[in-house]
């Protein structure tokens, strides 16, 4: 008896059909899996007949298939729900403001400027200085001794001169004096967000200020 099932057996089972008459999904389904390896069992080589094990080991590698497609279902409605429920997130951060990173701020009319440092550890001087967008010095901001943290500061937009500075973006840089030298140290910006970009699944999502431009929600380092 020949090891190979003939068309007519295949015919039979209803697994041959025509190309027109084909279903769009060629997939094999669990049942006509089954009829094919009771079939591949009744025409088997007497003198060689399979082992159990390899039938066993043919299931198995179908029920993996099977559970891989199932998991990567479950994972895609995942993906999508995890995408809806950012979005509803994404809406509520407009209008809001946020603590970033910053080598820049901005000085408001009537509230003035706010911002913060970053101390990376026990300093007993921190200044901030405010510059012009030319990189000329306006104001220097002493926050005294400091201890390691985040430590925010604020100007009226009253130069060292006297005079009223206009409302606008002004650079801002600030240096810490840890042990008996001074160091820079990473200054952040306080601005509201305007608007929301939501990334494809798997992208991060930013947020866009006018100040800022796009920031990664993950380098965002508080919402107020």
């Amino acid at each position: 008896m020949a090891n190979a099932i003939d068309t007519n057996v295949l015919g039979n089972l209803g697994l041959m059909s025509q190309p027109a008459a084909r279903q769009a999904n060629d997939d094999l389904g669990e049942d006509a899996f089954l009829k094919l390896v009771i079939t591949q069992m009744q025409n088997q080589d007497p003198m060689k007949p399979m082992e159990n094990g390899e039938f066993l080991s043919q299931l198995a590698q179908f029920k993996s298939v099977t559970g891989i497609d199932e998991l990567k279902n479950s994972v895609e409605k995942m993906a999508t729900a995890l995408q809806s429920n950012q979005a509803l997130q994404a809406s509520s951060l407009v209008g809001r403001w946020i603590v970033a990173p910053s080598d820049n701020a901005e000085l408001w009319d009537e509230i003035g400027m706010a911002g913060s440092v970053d101390v990376p550890g026990t300093a007993s001087q921190v200044v901030v200085s405010v510059k012009s967008r030319s990189g000329e010095l306006i104001k220097q901001i002493d926050l005294g001794a400091q201890q390691s943290g985040t430590v925010n500061f604020n100007w009226d937009g009253v130069g060292a001169n006297g005079d009223q500075y206009p409302a606008g973006q002004y650079k801002v840089e600030a240096t810490a004096k840890i042990g008996n030298e001074f160091e820079a140290i990473e200054t952040n910006a306080i601005v509201p967000v305007d608007s929301v970009l939501l990334g494809r699944v798997g992208e991060p999502m930013t947020v866009t200020t006018s100040l800022l431009g796009d920031v990664k929600l993950s380098d965002v380092k508080q919402i107020m």
